[in-house]
């Protein structure tokens, strides 16, 4: 099996991940996607984040494998809400987003079964890039 490709995490967004997974409980998917993330994270500061990485509460700009072009801000589960295209990061979707870079491809695992890639065309709103490293 390959190793999926490191990403880039901030400090604030990973202990915020760890407290909600242990709210979650240690057999929840948020458990599962904190082991992961931790596995594959660059962990730096937020003020270190470089600014075309996706963070919590950034907003991308995505391209599908069908060519469609998709803008979604990555925000916790809690404030998910497709019809405003707030994407939760415990979503297949959102969880493949989180620390990836602009102009970079990521593959996730769709609800139906089907293995889906996007491509990251760029990170429009970060909000570390902008000044809220507590956002």
């Amino acid at each position: 099996m390959s190793r999926t490709a490191a990403i880039y995490l901030t400090e604030l967004d990973l202990t915020r991940l760890e407290k909600a997974a242990g709210r979650a409980g240690s057999h929840s998917s948020l458990a599962d996607l904190v082991d992961d993330l931790i596995t594959r994270a660059n962990v730096v500061p937020s003020d270190k984040i470089p600014a075309d990485v996706v963070t919590m509460n950034s907003a991308v700009r995505v391209v599908d494998d069908a060519g469609v072009e998709q803008e979604w801000t990555l925000v916790y589960p809690e404030e998910a809400n497709v019809a405003s295209a707030k994407l939760s990061v415990l979503s297949p979707m959102g969880a493949a987003l989180l620390g990836a870079r602009a102009g970079k491809s990521v593959k996730y695992t769709a609800p139906n079964g089907a293995q889906r890639t996007l491509t990251v065309k760029a990170v429009v709103f970060q909000p570390e890039a902008s000044g809220q490293h507590t956002l």
